[in-house]
């Protein structure tokens, strides 16, 4: 069955899967770039069928084929981490997934204020305003590099809702800056969290997890990018790579963003902001 690691883009959600395969598939605890294939990014060509020609599959059509593959997972009867950007809905009758596939879900939140820096960034948007118009658009997609690789993400709102709001799927919500701010506490809510849906009746393995956690601090992340060892940036123009671990704790908005965009960040989100206490 599956344990989704599910955020909106650009919210933390590659720190947890490193924490993760540090912790649950390494013997001391040190974190390695190659590792982070263990939770790959769903949807993917590697859970399609391998007849299945990915050029065959139209952009946005990969959600013909969410249950086929995810039923695959449930047939190897072994829990399964994925990492997912995908809001949690429906494409036409078809849900993104169900309760039968899924174990549960680490849910990963951040102040939508912080996440448009690294938006905009990652996405390579030329203005502020290019990056809220996508945040707030219900139609937001993101594509990889083939289109098996096409998450419906909608809007940043109905992304958090969509996940927070379902009764059917057991689910552990953590915020980014509590993964700053109260780092060893949170890791360990999340460690126990997957220890409890596994059927795991273990104390956590505190050296292990502080060396996964030492070893996945955004410098040693950003460090190993810029040494060639992560795999996963979006790539733009002329193959020029975007810089995936982009500012880390120097990405504060109060900083960054103008008086305008602050005032029509803090109005729009103003509801959100409250109800997750930002």
């Amino acid at each position: 069955m599956i344990i989704w690691l599910a955020s909106y883009p650009k919210s933390g959600n590659t720190w947890v899967r490193a924490v993760l395969v540090s912790y649950y598939f390494t013997h001391d605890g040190n974190f390695n770039f190659e590792d982070l294939s263990r939770i790959p990014d769903y949807p993917n060509k590697i859970f399609l069928e391998k007849n299945l020609e990915i050029k065959d599959i139209k952009d946005g059509d990969i959600y013909k084929y969410w249950e086929t593959s995810q039923k695959k997972i449930l047939e190897r009867k072994q829990a399964k981490f994925l990492k997912t950007h995908n809001i949690l809905g429906s494409i036409n009758g078809i849900k993104f997934t169900k309760p039968e596939y899924s174990l549960g879900v680490i849910h990963i939140i951040r102040d939508p204020r912080n996440v448009i820096t690294s938006i905009k960034n990652h996405l390579n948007f030329k203005s502020y305003e290019d990056a809220l118009n996508y945040m707030k658009s219900k139609d937001a997609f993101i594509k990889g590099e083939d289109s098996a690789r096409f998450a419906f993400v909608g809007s940043w709102r109905s992304h958090y809702t969509s996940w927070m709001s379902d009764q059917s799927l057991r689910r552990i919500t953590i915020k980014y800056e509590d993964m700053q701010n109260n780092c060893d506490e949170t890791f360990k809510k999340i460690i126990n969290f997957v220890n409890r849906i596994r059927g795991i009746n273990e104390n956590i393995d505190e050296k292990k997890l502080q060396k996964s956690i030492e070893t996945t601090r955004f410098e040693k992340l950003s460090s190993g990018e810029k040494e060639g060892k992560f795999n996963e940036n979006v790539v733009i123009k002329n193959n020029k790579k975007v810089k995936f671990f982009y500012m880390g704790p120097k990405n504060k908005w109060e900083n960054l963003l103008s008086e305008k965009m602050k005032n029509e960040m803090n109005d729009y989100f103003k509801g959100d902001i409250s109800i997750l206490k930002y």
